[in-house]
């Protein structure tokens, strides 16, 4: 089945290129063999929903497989959906409040004196970071930001790995009646 996902998803990207429609793989898992994908997520903005409906649903490929050619087998079943991955994670400057503080620790008067330390808290999110390792408060501002984006960074690569596990777990309600496209061959040549 895994290189039914590799083919199928060739043609996806054939029908999308035919189409002007951009996009670009969000996540994909490799399948066991050369040539195999388990799992694809395409992320796709601003795309007319008449293009993508004729590819959601079970789709068939119908070919013995060519791994294991005295098999029985030639019908091959994949499932492809459609889900929102929700607003992408932006931070606005206006957002994000700004606090200096003083910084403990060595680094001698002017560090304990001065307000060298930098909280930085976005209210969207209420993600919260701060930087204390320079004796340098714009040292310490630019280190802030960076861990900042970071922090989004990895929320939203979370988001995306619950994505794909949720996807992944959806595959056992693959109905076999009823396909939405039928692939035939290892050409992968749709059946009208």
């Amino acid at each position: 089945c895994s290189l039914a996902v590799k083919g199928v998803q060739l043609q996806f990207k054939k029908h999308l290129h035919k189409h002007g429609v951009d996009f670009k793989v969000s996540a994909q898992k490799l399948g066991p063999v050369s040539q195999s994908m388990e799992s694809i997520a395409f992320e796709i903005t601003n795309v007319d929903q008449k293009l993508v409906a004729p590819w959601l649903g079970t789709i068939q490929w119908v070919c013995k497989s060519p791994l294991r050619k005295y098999h029985k087998r030639k019908n091959w079943f994949l499932k492809c959906v459609q889900v929102s991955m929700g607003q992408k994670i932006a931070i606005r400057k206006q957002d994000v409040h700004v606090q200096y503080f003083k910084a403990s620790g060595p680094g001698g008067q002017h560090r304990n004196k001065v307000e060298t330390g930098v909280r930085l808290t976005d209210s969207q999110t209420g993600i919260v970071v701060s930087a204390t390792n320079s004796r340098s408060q714009t040292q310490n501002k630019k280190l802030a930001w960076q861990r900042l984006d970071s922090a989004v960074k990895r929320i939203q690569k979370q988001r995306v790995s619950n994505l794909d596990f949720e996807h992944w777990s959806k595959q056992i309600e693959i109905e076999r009646g009823n396909p939405a496209k039928i692939f035939e061959g290892l050409k992968f040549m749709e059946k009208r």
